[in-house]
Parts: structure tokens; C-alpha cells; sequence
């Protein structure tokens, strides 16, 4: 059985495009035999049908892209299958102006072929027809069929189509369309191949820890798989490559940056984040950016990077001018403005001790999430690694003491990591900070114990969390209380108490945080939450003495990692 919702059967793409006629209202129409969709309200102005198409599972693109201001007829073949030229030439002849029709094309073979026929056929009817053919791939450069159509076909149809709107003649959208494909180059990653219809298994396997790099949208692996590097590694690669096969000038760039349809818009900002600042490394005028997914390769996780050098103020317009699509990006003029601490650069040197955490911490994130999934929501790994990063980026310097590296620890957890563990962490450290600074002269160790009760205390009137709910209270108050009597110092009776409180939420039904949705699924599971919490009180207790803890340490390697 497949795992898709729908079934591989003949014309599933005139069945989905039907629904285009429920959504479209008196906007759009729909033709079955053969599967057309045309626009029902062109602008007055337009002299030229614009058409366009290709295999369904690229959605929305084309459908999407239908209406004023951007296509007139649309052409969906099965998917990944090219359009019948039946379907192209009863299209085309449906919204021909008295200009003719305009073809846009993505170069594959079949599509090139299918629409070549339509339009010999066409001619014969005597209607004027011409052809702009995508060919913006990069990474099928210098193949014998040239270069693949991919993400720049949104930026042409969308510039096609405002330019359609403004009366231009077919020779002057051609030549208007040629010159876009010209100056757009496209890069496409992936992390996951696509699922097709029927099937159980993605298309082609991804070996863990590497991504495909040039992958194409149906469903092909790329010629080159890459170890995965982090996210601002990778587009600066990705940028680099496009900008040196374009002729960039001062009137800079517009971007597009394509979901393949399982790579959600959280991801999507992500990478345009990044392309913004690659692109201000290379002193590149950003136009006008948009992300989203507007060519997908059904449910393929990964992204593409379009960049379009622009040529003529008049291409920003049409690309910024508004349309009545139901999917095309909806663009405006950059004019980029950030405010706060965006980059937070470091204030000086890292501290020693908050890097061997973050040392510590990085190995152990994955381990933690994995616990974390089977009781919560899998990221508390995440949180602490972040937490650290940001402590080291805070830089408490290379001579940083205790208090200031407690300080920077418990203000990166305040202000760095969001949900609720990040939070509560910082209240706690703030207070053994805030302890350790004003009373640890003496025996920071008494400080830390006594600053951790005052932290544990303002959680649990925060937070209403006590023990037995099974939270990082559960090993928090143990290391500062031995049961109702308070601790003299942060130690190693405190560290194994913290322990010992930490194992016993295995056994226990969560009554406050993520692990209360799940019930009695937990058990058998020790919280990850008061398990991070022993990970930070051994390196405060090794801060304090100097003395590294291996019991410690190997008793939380065998809970975290197994």
C-alpha cells in the first residue's frame, strides 16, 4: 500500500485539477477530456494567451500560477509525465489573443517534444504561436539536452504575465523571456527523497548524514552527494556557485527560495536568512526575495535557491506587480531592515569551561532528543546545545571565574532558548549566579547549594512543577535539599541524590510538561529534562573544585546514550 491519500490511477491530475473549479469560482474553468484549466477573467490589455505545464506533482506550480496576472491555460500530465499535446493544443487554442499564444516551457524532453507538436498543430489552425523555454538548472549544465527547467520558471511566468497584462506583442514576451531564463540560475538540495504515488519507499536513499546536491524534481538523485554541512556552510556554497554563473551588476538580484514539498516555511526562512547574508558577504544587492513552495517534487524534503540578476528596472515591476493566482509569490521591493542584536558577535573570548561543556553538551543532543521523543517533543537535546552555543558566542572570556561563567550560562538559557525548560533553567542558574557572586567568596559550594534552592524554589511558583511529576524538579530539589533538610553545599552527595531523583521518573505518570499528554506511555523512561539537569550540576561541581567526576559522568553516558 502506498503513503499517499490518494491512489495511482489514471487521471488522478484531472481529478485534483477539478477541485480548481470548486476553489476558483467564476475565475477558473476546467476541461476533462482532455485536462485543461483556463483563466475566465483575462485582463482586458492582454493581446498574448500564456500557457504553460508539465507532469503533476510539482504543485502548485502550474495550476496555482492561473489568472490574472500570471498564466491563461495550464496543462497537468499524470505525474512526473509530460502533458499530451492534445491537452497543450486544445488549451492554447482555448485562450488564444488575437496576438497568438505564448508556450513556456520547462526543458525536459517530453515536454519540449509535446509542446512542439502543439504548436506545429496550432499553426495549421492558423494561430501565431512561440515558445520560452526554462532552462535554469545548474547542475545539469553542460549536458547534451542542456540545462533542466526548474525554480526560475516561477520567476518567468510571474514576469511573463504582469508584462502580458501591459499589452506586449508575443515577439516582445519572447524576447522579454528569453532574456529572464538568460540571467536566472537554479541550485536544488535534498535531505529526503520524493514518495511516488503507489509506492511505500522514497524514490532513492539518502545515506544518513549527507544530502544530494543538485537534485532535480522528479524524483532523480543528484549526481553528487555531499557530507551535510551546516545550514550556512551550505548556502554560501550554494550562492557562491549561482552568482559565478550569472553576470551580476549594481542593480543586484531577485531570489526565490522553493520548498520540494516536504520542507516546511519554518526551514524555508531559515535558508533565506542565510542566502540574505551570503549574498551581503559578496556586496550583491538584494531587489526582492520570496520563499515558499511553488515547485514541489511531491513530498521531497530539501529546498532550491533561484537567482535572478536583474537586468531592467521593469523586471522588478512585473515581478512585484499584483495578480489574481492563487499561488504565485505575491513579492515586494527589499528593503531589509533588522533591528536588536541579529548576530550577537561574541563579546571576547570563550571560556574554557563553557567550551568543554558545549564539547560535552553537542555529543549528547541527539541521545537526549531521542529520549525526549518518546515522552515528549524531542528537543530538550536541542535546547541545551543551543543554550550552550550561545553561552560560548556571550564569551565570558578566557579568565572568566565562576561567577561569570555562571552568569553567562544562565543568561544564555534566559534569553537564547524559547519553550520552557530554556527559561526555568536560567531562573535556576540566575539564582546560583546571583549566590555564588555575593556570598561564594568563602565556599562557593555552599553559595551554589544555597542559590539552588532559591532557583528551585521560583520554579516551582513559576511553573507549579514539585517531585514526583516528573520534571527536572525531581532531580533539582534533591540536590539541594536532603529530604526536608537543606544542603550545605553543591557536592557529590548532591550530585548523586540529583541522580538517584533524576532515575526515579522512570517509574513515574508526568503531571506537568510535555510528558503529561502520554500517560503511562513514559514509563519506563527517564525523564530527559532532570537528566540534563545532572549534566549541568557535575560541570558546576567540576567548576568549583576542579575535579572531574567520571562515576558521574559514566553513569549518565549509559542513561543518555544506552
Amino acid at each position: 500500500m502506498g503513503t499517499n491519500f490518494y491512489s495511482a490511477v489514471p487521471s488522478a491530475s484531472g481529478h485534483a485539477l477539478s477541485a480548481l473549479a470548486a476553489t476558483g469560482g467564476t475565475r477558473v474553468g476546467v476541461h476533462l477530456d482532455p485536462v485543461y484549466a483556463w483563466a475566465r477573467d483575462p485582463d482586458p490589455a492582454r493581446r498574448v494567451g500564456l500557457v504553460s505545464g508539465g507532469g503533476a506533482g510539482h504543485e502548485p506550480m502550474h495550476a496555482g500560477f492561473l489568472g490574472r496576472g500570471g498564466l491563461d491555460a495550464v496543462c497537468p500530465g499524470e505525474v512526473f509525465t509530460s502533458p499530451h499535446n492534445r491537452q497543450i493544443h486544445a488549451a492554447s487554442a482555448k485562450v488564444a489573443g488575437n496576438g497568438g499564444v505564448l508556450h513556456i516551457v520547462k526543458n525536459y524532453t517530453g515536454d519540449v517534444l509535446n509542446f512542439a507538436i502543439a504548436a506545429e498543430r496550432l499553426r495549421a489552425d492558423g494561430i501565431e504561436v512561440d515558445r520560452v523555454l526554462v532552462d535554469d538548472d545548474l547542475d545539469s549544465q553542460g549536458q547534451e539536452v542542456g540545462r533542466r527547467g526548474t525554480g526560475a520558471t516561477v520567476v518567468v511566468e510571474k514576469i511573463l504575465g504582469a508584462a502580458a497584462d501591459r499589452g506586449l506583442s508575443l515577439a516582445e514576451l519572447v524576447e522579454l523571456g528569453q532574456a529572464v531564463v538568460a540571467s536566472s540560475r537554479s541550485l536544488a538540495v535534498a535531505q529526503r527523497a520524493c514518495t511516488p504515488p503507489g509506492a511505500d519507499r522514497p524514490a532513492f536513499d539518502v545515506a544518513a548524514g549527507t544530502l544530494e546536491y543538485g537534485v532535480g524534481i522528479h524524483g532523480e538523485a543528484a549526481r553528487e552527494s555531499i557530507a551535510r554541512p551546516e545550514l550556512d556552510a551550505l548556502v554560501t556554497r550554494m550562492v557562491g556557485e549561482l552568482l559565478d554563473d550569472l553576470d551580476i551588476t549594481d542593480a543586484g538580484v531577485v531570489v526565490l527560495v522553493n520548498g520540494l514539498g516536504g520542507t516546511g516555511d519554518l526551514e524555508l526562512w531559515h535558508v533565506l536568512a542565510e542566502v540574505t547574508r551570503a549574498l551581503a558577504d559578496r556586496g550583491v544587492p538584494l531587489r526582492s526575495a520570496v520563499s515558499g513552495t511553488f515547485v514541489s517534487a511531491l513530498d521531497m524534503a530539501g529546498f532550491s535557491i533561484t537567482v535572478t540578476a536583474v537586468e531592467d528596472e521593469q523586471w522588478l515591476q512585473d515581478w512585484c506587480a499584483p495578480h489574481r493566482t492563487a499561488a504565485l509569490p505575491s513579492p515586494v521591493p527589499a528593503d531589509i531592515t533588522i533591528t536588536g542584536d541579529q548576530a550577537r558577535q561574541p563579546a571576547g573570548e570563550p571560556s574554557p569551561w563553557l567550551g568543554r561543556l558545549a564539547d560535552d553538551v553537542a555529543r549528547i543532543r541527539e541521545p537526549l532528543n531521542d529520549l525526549d521523543r518518546r515522552a515528549g517533543d524531542g528537543d530538550i537535546g536541542t535546547n541545551l546545545d543551543n543554550a550552550l552555543r550561545a553561552a560560548v558566542r556571550r564569551g565570558a572570556g578566557a579568565d572568566a571565574d565562576l561567577t561569570a561563567d555562571l552568569h553567562a550560562l544562565a543568561t544564555a538559557f534566559a534569553e537564547d532558548v524559547g519553550g520552557s525548560s530554556g527559561p526555568l533553567f536560567g531562573l535556576v542558574l540566575g539564582r546560583v549566579a546571583a549566590s555564588v557572586h555575593t556570598k561564594g567568596t568563602a565556599s562557593p559550594a555552599d553559595a551554589a547549594a544555597e542559590g539552588l534552592r532559591d532557583g528551585v524554589a521560583a520554579i516551582t511558583r513559576a511553573g507549579g512543577a514539585r517531585v514526583g511529576d516528573r520534571t527536572m524538579v525531581d532531580a533539582l530539589h534533591p540536590a539541594g535539599w536532603d529530604g526536608e533538610t537543606p544542603r550545605g553545599a553543591l557536592d557529590d552527595d548532591a550530585l548523586t541524590a540529583a541522580l538517584d531523583g533524576a532515575v526515579a521518573t522512570s517509574s513515574m505518570v508526568g503531571k506537568r510538561g510535555r510528558s503529561s499528554y502520554v500517560g503511562d506511555k513514559a514509563i519506563g523512561t527517564t525523564d530527559p529534562g532532570a537528566l540534563a539537569v545532572v549534566v549541568v550540576l557535575t560541570a558546576i561541581v567540576e567548576r568549583i573544585d576542579g575535579r572531574r567526576r567520571d562515576a558521574v559522568r559514566d553513569r549518565l553516558a549509559e542513561l543518555i546514550e544506552g
